[in-house]
């Protein structure tokens, strides 16, 4: 059974991606910012990490920064989650650092799919 943990300061949006994707099999846990991320993969190591780029304080860019420079949580596979296009600044800075990014709303399908595709990647 796959952990993936989803980052979102959106309890609305945490709770929905639970139901998918606990309703797909997989065992979920979250995060409400960057920081409490960062806390949690100090002892937790998910299959997959749902990141939500638009946050407080600590935005998913300098979030998946911090895990990419870590040894152990730079190989976990990241999905980017975004209500807005991705920028071409953003793409190239970051762009070989996340698997993939998925746009809100995010249709269940969708969702299952991503997050498939990246453990079958890891």
């Amino acid at each position: 059974m796959s952990i993936i943990l989803i980052v979102d300061d959106d309890p609305d949006i945490t709770e929905l991606f639970q139901i998918f994707l606990t309703n797909d099999g997989h065992t979920t846990t979250t995060a409400a910012s960057g920081r409490i991320c960062l806390d949690k993969l100090q002892t937790l190591h998910p299959d997959v990490i749902l990141l939500d780029i638009m946050m407080e304080f600590m935005d998913g860019w300098a979030t998946l920064a911090n895990i990419k420079n870590n040894p152990k949580t730079e190989s976990i596979p990241v999905i980017m989650v975004t209500g807005k296009p991705l920028e071409e600044r953003d793409c190239e800075r970051y762009g070989n650092l996340f698997y993939d990014y998925l746009m809100k709303p995010i249709r269940r399908t969708q969702l299952c799919e991503a997050v498939r595709g990246a453990l079958t990647r890891r």
